[in-house]
């Protein structure tokens, strides 16, 4: 196997567990934003949106809705926008220029 697509699997692993997309609770715009700590969940969304947490609601939407502020509602180290906008670049730059270059590699033969 080529050396940058062993490097652009790395980046790419990296590249899901450190970055993510929300939904904004308010709009529901969708933004890219760097993770504190790495974790698998990729996507996060607000079940409640901008309401309170009323007293019957589900324990499996209240979980959601501690993961959803744990992550974007408490800003953890990432709120430099600019560090966390240059550390998705990289990291999703990176992936796509390494994978489709050993992959091209890959495929290339000699006449």
């Amino acid at each position: 196997m080529d050396k940058k697509i062993k490097i652009g699997t790395i980046f790419l692993i990296a590249t899901w567990l450190f970055t993510g997309i929300y939904a904004d609770d308010e709009f529901g715009e969708h933004s890219m934003f760097l993770k504190y700590r790495p974790t698998f969940q990729y996507y996060f969304k607000s079940p409640l949106g901008m309401q309170d947490m009323p007293a019957s609601f589900p324990l499996k939407l209240a979980v959601e809705q501690a993961t959803y502020d744990e992550f974007i509602n408490q800003k953890h180290w990432s709120d430099n926008d600019f560090l966390a906008t240059t550390f998705c670049g990289v990291l999703y730059l990176g992936t796509i220029y390494l994978m489709i270059s050993g992959l091209l590699k890959q495929f290339k033969y000699e006449k």
